[in-house]
């Protein structure tokens, strides 16, 4: 096997002509007709029909989830705005976790709303992000605002789940919150592509994806699967859930102009084409959820991931807010 560092140190041009080298890498190829096809081959090979093939139709905006939320944070927001987020939220509880009951469903949508509270906390008012873990720490509340109810709402977390599990869940809150402030850091934002940096999008996609939560969540207390049937599941579960959200958010952002996502920073850290990246996390999803699969295979969790597996894609595959109807899907 050839040693990629070595030669990478021995072969690279000089700094500044790194980034434009680079750049030219990343862009090579794309079309969206390649992209619906590493989709489509995609969706195949986990054996999905996306519900508008399946003649599945999804309305969130009628469950008790999503009018809780708006209920709930109608204060802190404009009606449009609290509209969008809660619908967001109420989606990541409703469909990958169908058969949890209905309290659990809004934990879960409840912790998802704060994340992407949190996420644009990091545009409007970093600083509050920045005071907030150590506000924690040291037993400061901060208001009736939404960061107070989060900080509630993470300790309500072990009423539903085992203290382990729970405890991955809000590590994984904080974590996200880590991840934030690290994209919104200008220093960090502003950083050149080294020789080494392979890294580096894997550690940054950790903690902005919270993969662990969304993972633990799917065994609650409520379903009596005991850690140590599903505990070396964990780490796939993270990849598929942070990688499908990787592929399926791309198409997104690409019309978005978006360069900092993850594929875009795995490409230019692996000097590998915007195509063959996507094809890469594809494949790494793919392999993660048939690990998993063997892993749970006549177990009690079982049905619980598979259930999971389907309402994780469905997430991306219905409604409008990723665009994928726009390719045939």
């Amino acid at each position: 096997m050839v040693n990629v560092l070595g030669f990478l140190q021995s072969h690279l041009p000089t700094r500044n002509s790194l980034t434009w080298s680079i750049s030219r890498i990343v862009k090579q190829n794309y079309s969206d007709a390649l992209y619906k096809r590493i989709v489509s081959d995609f969706v195949k090979a986990l054996d999905y029909s996306p519900p508008a093939w399946r003649g599945a139709e999804v309305d969130i905006t009628s469950t008790v989830t999503y009018k809780y939320l708006l209920s709930e944070f109608s204060a802190f927001g404009s009606d449009k705005w609290i509209e969008a987020i809660s619908l967001l939220a109420a989606t990541y509880g409703e469909l990958p976790y169908p058969n949890h009951p209905a309290e659990v469903r809004l934990r879960i949508a409840r912790f998802t709303w704060c994340l992407i509270y949190i996420d644009d906390l990091g545009h409007r008012n970093p600083s509050v992000l920045e005071a907030f873990q150590q506000g924690v720490l040291e037993n400061y509340e901060v208001g009736e605002t939404p960061l107070q109810g989060f900080r509630d709402h993470l300790a309500d977390i072990y009423n539903f789940w085992d203290t382990v599990p729970a405890d991955c869940i809000t590590v994984g809150g904080m974590e996200f919150i880590i991840g934030r402030l690290l994209e919104i850091n200008p220093a960090i934002r502003d950083m050149k592509a080294t020789t080494a940096t392979y890294s580096w999008p894997n550690f940054l996609r950790e903690k902005t994806g919270a993969p662990a939560p969304f993972a633990f969540m799917i065994f609650p207390k409520a379903s009596n699967v005991k850690i140590s049937t599903y505990i070396q599941a964990i780490e796939d579960m993270k990849i598929v859930i942070n990688y499908s959200n990787d592929l399926l958010s791309f198409y997104k952002e690409e019309l978005d102009g978006e360069t900092d996502n993850y594929i875009h920073n795995r490409a230019r850290a692996t000097r590998k084409p915007i195509p063959e990246t996507l094809r890469d996390v594809a494949n790494e999803v793919v392999a993660a959820h048939y690990r998993v699969t063997q892993i749970l295979q006549s177990t009690d969790g079982e049905l619980a991931w598979k259930q999971f597996a389907v309402g994780n894609l469905d997430l991306y595959f219905s409604g409008k807010r990723y665009r994928l109807g726009e390719l045939g899907f």
